[in-house]
């Protein structure tokens, strides 16, 4: 198992124009001047508040079987038979958990309280594309990483998908030490902030 990294150099890329086709507009249907100025002061406001970081770590898999993958720590994860199937010929996963941090969320829910409800779901929405960039770069690194060693890399997973059972965050947050960039599980297996994310890929598939 190798070492936790601690990746706080992450840049956040998100446009106002990202933002407006998620919320549906286009060509043929434009947004007016004041929805194009809420969203713009909210993607600014996302960027500002936004503090992206994330650690990183590689665990040696010892076994696929069927829908379970063993690693080096005798811990297994139920992944399923699918993502077992895409897993097949992985020396190890490469685990990543990350996150933009709470005070995007605590202003949405400031906006929220002040009935300021369409600027709360732009900025919630920035949020998560911000928390999608900082994820883009993480497989970013770890494609980089496995490429100068001579490795591929699988696609990037969760607990969550698929048949991987959510229940498994527990498993991972057992040798991810979260809490160094303030992440932690609730009651449901859901991550606290909420903008949080797990990413694993298998390496030298």
């Amino acid at each position: 198992m190798s070492q936790v990294e601690l990746l706080d150099k992450l840049e956040i890329r998100i446009t106002p124009e990202t933002v407006l086709k998620l919320q549906g507009y286009s060509d043929k249907r434009a947004p007016s001047d004041s929805i194009r100025n809420i969203v713009a002061r909210q993607v600014e406001a996302a960027m500002a508040l936004a503090k992206p970081q994330a650690i990183y770590r590689e665990v040696e898999i010892r076994s696929i079987e069927d829908s379970v993958v063993k690693l080096e720590n005798d811990m297994a994860f139920q992944v399923g038979k699918r993502i077992a199937h895409w897993w097949q010929g992985s020396k190890a996963v490469a685990i990543a958990v990350c996150t933009v941090g709470s005070a995007i969320e605590e202003q949405v829910k400031a906006l929220s309280r002040k009935g300021e409800h369409l600027a709360a779901l732009t900025l919630d929405t920035a949020g998560s594309l911000a928390l999608g960039s900082a994820l883009d770069q993480v497989h970013r690194f770890t494609c980089e990483r496995a490429t100068r060693a001579g490795i591929r890399v699988g696609p990037a997973l969760n607990p969550g998908y698929a048949e991987w059972p959510i229940t498994d965050q527990q498993l991972l947050f057992q040798i991810m030490p979260a809490e160094q960039i303030g992440v932690r599980l609730n009651e449901q297996c859901m991550m606290m902030p909420k903008q949080s994310a797990v990413l694993c890929a298998g390496l030298g598939v």
